[in-house]
C-alpha cells in the first residue's frame, strides 16, 4: 500500500474522499458495536439461558429431582455455558469499542499531520485483531458446553429416569 502525504497537504478533493472514508469506517465500527450488544442479549437468552431455565423449571416441578446431584450438574454446565457466552460477547463488544476509539484518535492524529495514512491503517489493523482468539474460544466452548448439557440431560433421563 502506498502512503499518502499528511492530510493538510492533500488537495481538497482527496481530503473529501478521506473524510468520507473516515465517516464510513466510523459508521461501520459503530454498527458493529451495536450489533454485538444486541447479539449478546439475543444469544444469551435464547440458547444457554433457555437451557438453564428449562432445567431449573424441571427441578422445581419434580421434587424427587431436588435430592439428586445430576440435575444440578447439568444446570451447572448450562450456567457455565451462559457465562462463557457473556464473556465472549463482552470481549467482542470491548474490542469493537476499542477499535472505534482507536479509529477516532488515529484519524484526528492523521488530520493534524501527526501520523501518516499508512500508520493510521496499521493502527486500525492492530486493534482489530486483539482478543479475537479469546472471543472465538469463549464462543465455541460455550456452544460445546450447551451441547454437552443437552447430551448429559438426555443421558441422565435415559439412565436414571424421571421419578
Amino acid at each position: 500500500m502506498n502512503d499518502l502525504p499528511p492530510f493538510n497537504g492533500l488537495p481538497p478533493e482527496v481530503q473529501e474522499k478521506i473524510s468520507a472514508y473516515n465517516a464510513a469506517r466510523f459508521q461501520q465500527l459503530n454498527s458493529l458495536v451495536i450489533a454485538s450488544a444486541e447479539g449478546a442479549w439475543q444469544y444469551l437468552l435464547a440458547v444457554s439461558g433457555g437451557g438453564a431455565a428449562a432445567v431449573v423449571a424441571f427441578i422445581g416441578a419434580v421434587p424427587a429431582l431436588q435430592k439428586k446431584a445430576w440435575p444440578f450438574l447439568v444446570l451447572a454446565v448450562f450456567a457455565v455455558a451462559l457465562l462463557l457466552v457473556g464473556l465472549g460477547r463482552a470481549i467482542v463488544l470491548t474490542n469493537m469499542q476499542r477499535a472505534l476509539k482507536n479509529w477516532d484518535v488515529s484519524t484526528r492524529a492523521y488530520y493534524a499531520g501527526e501520523i501518516t495514512w499508512k500508520a493510521l491503517i496499521e493502527r486500525d489493523d492492530e486493534v482489530a485483531d486483539r482478543w479475537e482468539f479469546a472471543a472465538w474460544v469463549a464462543g465455541w466452548l460455550s456452544f460445546f458446553l450447551f451441547v454437552a448439557g443437552l447430551i448429559s440431560l438426555a443421558w441422565c433421563f435415559f439412565k436414571y429416569g424421571v421419578p
